[in-house]
């Protein structure tokens, strides 16, 4: 069978690559430029980010390692459109976005993919740490990796249901220690290889230079507490985000959270920890992996990748959705994504609009 690999580079898609090479597969290599390398000339990293000069170079090491092809696929328009100008537009309205989401929905497993395929690949794979399963309620489903220190499925929540059936991840039976084992027994020349951990567009990680530069004026304002008292001053609300404890430049006899972040006034409102708890929240943009047949949901809900899923009611309205959990969470931040479970099963996501309270 003939099949693409999305290889970044990286010690994951490496070995997937390799699996599917050992399977007696036809594998190509498709390793995706979304920004310029004079970029990291300009901006050099502080933590390992991807699309780095230095991934594509371990990219080619790979594929010679392994003796398969690799493609250069250039997406900067695309990623500029979709991901780059979405973060943008998301800070200033006050919101925390999350573009990693976007980016396996319109580039690895959009643009990316649809290049695979168009060139008669049959299959598409990546180095990610999920699964697809057939199920035998919801048929060809996006489920969790074995893994269970990282939920990749979560940001892989926004590939739309049809394509499903197109998509393979072969390590997402493997843990992180199995893969850089497996790596190393290859001879891959990046088995002891850090994991990205930044923004690739934000090599630095510092948002004040980028939004500066991309013409976002950053207002300083008020820090408030919740009798709208003024006790401090903040140096820009896109610094800032729901549940944040660190770096307010604040003191105070007890810890104070950022609970909510008031674009309309350019304030900053703080609280105790018990502020920041919330049951209730709308989202919208639904992308569901299931039949949605009736007007609730019950399942499980994560609104961060890192967080244990908490039971919740979805109330369905279109591509309105109001989601009441059972017990309240802390730090429940719009623009970020709330992901739906059924146990490990994947059913959908979308992004959260606004918090009750």
């Amino acid at each position: 069978m003939k099949i693409g690999v999305a290889m970044s580079g990286g010690v994951d898609s490496a070995v997937a690559a390799a699996l599917l090479t050992e399977m007696g597969h036809d594998v190509v290599g498709y390793h995706m430029k979304n920004l310029s390398d004079r970029l990291f000339e300009i901006v050099p990293e502080t933590k390992k980010v991807c699309c780095s000069p230095s991934d594509t170079t371990d990219a080619f090491k790979i594929a010679k390692t392994l003796g398969i092809k690799l493609k250069i696929i250039r997406l900067d328009e695309l990623f500029r459109k979709h991901i780059i100008n979405y973060f943008i537009e998301e800070y200033k309205h006050g919101k925390t976005p999350n573009p990693c989401v976007l980016c396996n929905d319109y580039i690895k497993f959009g643009a990316l993919m649809d290049k695979a395929l168009e060139d008669g690949m049959e299959m598409f794979a990546s180095g990610h740490y999920a699964r697809i399963i057939k199920h035998p309620t919801y048929g060809i489903s996006l489920t969790k990796g074995k893994a269970d220190h990282k939920d990749q499925a979560y940001f892989l929540s926004r590939i739309k249901k049809e394509r499903l059936g197109k998509i393979l991840f072969p390590v997402g039976e493997l843990t992180k220690e199995e893969i850089r084992q497996k790596a190393k027994d290859l001879g891959l020349p990046v088995h002891k290889k850090r994991e990205s951990q930044e923004l690739c567009f934000i090599p630095d990680n510092d948002y004040r230079r980028f939004l500066n530069a991309e013409g976002v004026k950053l207002p300083e304002g008020d820090i408030v507490d919740t009798e709208g008292n003024i006790i401090g001053a903040h140096h820009g609300l896109s610094f800032y985000t729901i549940g944040q404890r660190r770096g307010l430049g604040i003191s105070s006899k007890e810890k104070l959270y950022v609970i909510d972040i008031d674009t309309n006034k350019n304030c900053l409102i703080v609280g105790p920890y018990e502020k920041t708890l919330k049951k209730r929240f709308i989202a919208t943009k639904p992308n569901w992996f299931i039949d949605i047949d009736n007007a609730e949901l019950r399942c499980q809900c994560m609104i961060r990748s890192t967080m244990k899923p908490e039971n919740a009611l979805v109330h369905i309205e279109e591509e309105e959705l109001t989601v009441e959990f059972d017990n309240p969470v802390s730090a429940i931040t719009p623009g970020q994504l709330a992901v739906f479970y059924d146990g490990d099963i994947v059913l959908g996501s979308a992004f959260i609009e606004s918090v009750e309270s």
